[in-house]
């Protein structure tokens, strides 16, 4: 039996860094951007193929292309009572021409590897569990951090609402526990909104790449420094999560572009704060082109680099600023998966 996978990129429209928080919201949404996989028996034990670069892994320590859908599967036959048997191959990896984008590629490996050795146990998994599992995988491999956010878009695809709900204290707990102990926790709080008709996505890539661990690690310790900042700042970023929530829900597209742009300063802000560069030259740039377009542009994720995500209400004014920010960028039109 060979089964095809697929899992959503992801993009941050609102709620980065306050996610982090526990019950802190974020907005998510998986795109049309996928990355694919084959899951198909194999030889005793467990391989895992990366077709762009060629590396195989059967064990040991996993090469950096693969650790999180190693560990990711691993977790999975744990859960399933799968000894071995799979093999699972990833076809491509939300990069583009060899540079990756932010896009949450980690994420989707570990729900396509969950997804592949479900699909070749003789025990299927709910939707639920396999977010679990994923998560959980994806938490670990990451050093007990992350809000899973990125994985609930990877699997579920659309705009989502995503809380952390993750009580595990470090990531050995979540490799010794059970994994239907792990499947069964429901560490994130998910909410799927209804798309607007006339929303348009573009992806900005600023041609920077970013350290997403480093951000996230610099920005948490500001927070146990300066916790009445950090809650300042968490709580701006959290009300433009929660007013862009609002206005999506009721396709109020000026007040949605106003929450977009509210988020972006919040972010621009929390950099300062933190001296961490959050909203780099080249994000302000994408975002300034995309607002004097009529749309508007924030980082997706932590910034530092990577992409801006530009939102924008109907063809024309899309049109517009992608007109606007294609002599200086890269641009991609993405959609809601």
């Amino acid at each position: 039996m060979t089964v095809q996978l697929a899992a959503s990129g992801k993009l941050f429209l609102a709620g980065e860094y306050a996610v982090l928080d526990p019950g802190r919201p974020a907005l998510v949404v998986g795109i049309d951007w996928k990355m694919h996989a084959v899951a198909e028996p194999g030889a005793p034990g467990l391989q895992i193929l990366h077709r762009p670069s060629g590396l195989l892994w059967d064990g040991g320590q996993a090469p950096a292309e693969l650790r999180f859908a190693a560990r990711a599967a691993l977790l999975a036959m744990a859960f399933c009572g799968k000894r071995g048997g799979v093999r699972i191959s990833f076809e491509d990896d939300l990069s583009h021409d060899g540079r990756k984008l932010g896009l949450g590629g980690s994420a989707a490996a570990s729900v396509l590897a969950v997804r592949a050795v479900c699909a070749l146990a003789d025990r299927p998994a709910g939707e639920d569990e396999i977010l679990a599992l994923a998560a959980g995988a994806h938490w670990a491999e990451q050093g007990g951090s992350g809000s899973g956010a990125d994985v609930a878009a990877a699997a579920l695809g659309g705009i989502l609402e995503v809380r952390s709900r993750i009580v595990w204290q470090s990531a050995e707990e979540v490799m010794a526990l059970p994994g239907e102990r792990v499947a069964a926790s429901r560490p994130l709080d998910v909410r799927r909104l209804a798309i607007p008709p006339e929303l348009r996505l573009l992806l900005v890539d600023t041609g920077a790449p970013a350290n997403t661990r480093s951000l996230v690690r610099e920005v948490r310790a500001f927070a146990r420094g300066a916790p009445a900042r950090w809650q300042a700042r968490a709580g701006e970023i959290s009300a433009a999560e929660g007013k862009l929530r609002d206005a999506l829900e009721s396709c109020d597209a000026q007040s949605a572009l106003d929450a977009v742009r509210r988020g972006a300063a919040a972010m621009a802000a929390l950099g300062e704060d933190a001296r961490v560069p959050i909203a780099t030259p080249e994000l302000a740039k994408a975002c300034a082109l995309a607002s004097a377009a009529g749309a508007a542009g924030k980082p997706s994720g932590a910034g530092g680099g990577y992409c801006a995500v530009v939102v924008a209400f109907g063809d024309e004014t899309r049109d517009r600023a992608e007109a606007a920010l294609r002599p200086h960028f890269p641009v991609f039109r993405v959609a809601p998966a």
